[in-house]
């Protein structure tokens, strides 16, 4: 019985996204909240229903993996399952409306550093809308796996593809990046949440921008019986200005040179797209 509920999780966990009742084309973030609001309530009365002793192994295993089973790079990402080919029209849609006001001023001598950019398909039609080829700013993309047949071009070396996990990439030799973008990328995947945003605004400029779309049950902190949101833990950070829309539209600007990142440990995670994270606050 418990593998084939098992069975019928994962499989409704993994199929195409759904948009919400009523709301057909509507954006992404719906349609995954509420399939995850659906599987959180079905593990739930699992959980808690009067056959709950012969439940609890399943419900430890999906909610409270141990630490030794916590990978740095999930399976998910491993097997890049997950969307790779979003392009501009989406990322202007997705993210903090200022997103577009902000790639329209970028110079020649800028850089826009995109976390989690699938093919770059994105940037390349940025690099791609310019009539005079050397006004193009910077391009870096960030992609954990890319196809083996896909190779697309440096234009000029405005583009620079860096593959691999985000979290282990020299990120300190790189140009200081204006713009960063995630869309549903390494800052909603990754295990180290801390790590990766402390390198993510180490390399930004002084008052660069990060523009960051976040499941909002995706991220839940606690420290000691305190529970936190996203925006409760990154609003208490000195250095950081946070501005955050219902939809988990984020623009995080860099205001000072220093900024220390409070170090959080993953307690709790499903590897989903993305996934549920549960992070304790040292």
């Amino acid at each position: 019985m418990k593998k084939a509920i098992r069975k019928r999780i994962i499989h409704f966990w993994e199929a195409p996204e759904v948009p919400l009742l009523g709301a057909v084309g509507g954006p992404l973030t719906g349609s995954l909240t509420m399939r995850q609001l659906l599987v959180a309530v079905l593990l739930t009365m699992a959980c808690f229903s009067s056959n709950a002793q012969a439940a609890a192994p399943l419900c430890s295993e999906v909610f409270t993996p141990s630490r030794a089973s916590i990978p740095l790079i999930t399976k998910r990402v491993a097997e890049n399952i997950f969307a790779t080919n979003r392009n501009l029209e989406d990322y202007s849609l997705e993210l903090h409306p200022d997103f577009k006001v902000s790639i329209a001023k970028l110079t020649a001598n800028q850089h826009w550093v995109d976390l989690g950019a699938g093919k770059a398909t994105a940037q390349i039609q940025f690099l791609k809308s310019f009539k005079n080829k050397s006004d193009r700013p910077q391009m870096t993309a960030v992609a954990f796996k890319l196809d083996r047949w896909f190779k697309p071009s440096t234009f000029n070396g405005k583009l620079s593809i860096q593959e691999g996990a985000y979290e282990a990439m020299p990120t300190a030799s790189w140009k200081k990046a204006d713009v960063v973008t995630d869309l549903y990328g390494v800052l909603s995947y990754t295990t180290d949440f801390s790590g990766a945003l402390q390198k993510t605004v180490d390399m930004m400029n002084v008052h660069g921008e990060l523009y960051l779309l976040a499941l909002p049950w995706g991220y839940q902190f606690e420290k000691g019986p305190t529970q936190m949101d996203l925006p409760q833990y990154l609003e208490g950070i000195e250095g950081l200005r946070i501005e955050h829309l219902q939809r988990g539209q984020f623009k995080i600007t860099k205001t000072q040179e220093s900024v220390t990142i409070p170090p959080v440990e993953l307690l709790r995670y499903t590897d989903s797209p993305p996934p549920l994270r549960t992070f304790q606050i040292k």
